[in-house]
């Protein structure tokens, strides 16, 4: 066992040897960076972190808050449609509910390479083109079928008496979802939150065709 631990630790260390290294070069002069072989640099330069910020035609800060906007407002529009959609879908009864809810399961096997077109040409009549709307405003539409999947199979495992109880008491849908389902389906709506930040944030292609 102890032996398993010490090999385990090595290989750890051996994997880990090249970010040290970026992360040791990015201190060192230009100078050193090949010459000097040791991780812990002989000579501190922090000039690159200082060049890098300003290297684009505009701060990088600035760059940094279109993306922290366009994160911001695609959690908000997912939480709040995704969650109302999966409302309707686990706990209202309304003709065709079934039926929508297995065409919303199929748009999962649409690839999304098929939509780009259609969806550029639309968001190209409605002049959408070069601001945050192309990626905002789908998020407001409930338009991502697994974050309503995975909220409907959340809100379907919550007791139906207490939509019965709030009913009781005078709630609408709307107060029900607000006052009742919303706070019992938090840990859905941190998961939502959490991979809409990882997927909008990693997403170059989308803001690579719809920015300028």
């Amino acid at each position: 066992m102890f032996l398993r631990h010490v090999v385990a630790c090595v290989l750890g260390i051996v994997l880990l040897y090249p970010l040290l290294w970026m992360l040791s070069s990015s201190v060192k002069p230009d100078r050193l960076i090949f010459s000097d072989t040791g991780l812990w640099p002989s000579e501190f330069d922090f000039s690159h972190y200082v060049d890098g910020w300003v290297a684009l035609d505009f701060p990088f800060g600035l760059y940094m808050m279109n993306s922290l906007i366009i994160v911001v407002l695609s959690i908000v529009g997912n939480v709040l449609s995704c969650g109302m959609a999966a409302f309707a879908f686990s706990r209202l009864r309304f003709p065709g509910r079934r039926a929508l809810f297995a065409v919303m399961l199929g748009t999962l096997m649409l690839p999304a390479h098929v939509l780009l077109v259609p969806q550029y040409v639309i968001f190209s009549n409605l002049g959408w083109l070069n601001t945050y709307l192309p990626l905002v405003v789908p998020a407001f539409l409930a338009s991502n079928a697994f974050f309503i999947f995975l909220m409907v199979q959340f809100m379907r495992a919550l007791p139906k008496e207490l939509d019965d109880a709030a009913r009781i008491d005078g709630c609408g849908s709307y107060r029900t979802f607000l006052y009742v389902v919303s706070p019992l389906c938090v840990p859905a709506f941190a998961t939502t939150a959490i991979f809409t930040f990882i997927w909008t944030w990693n997403d170059f292609f989308s803001p690579l065709l719809y920015l300028t």
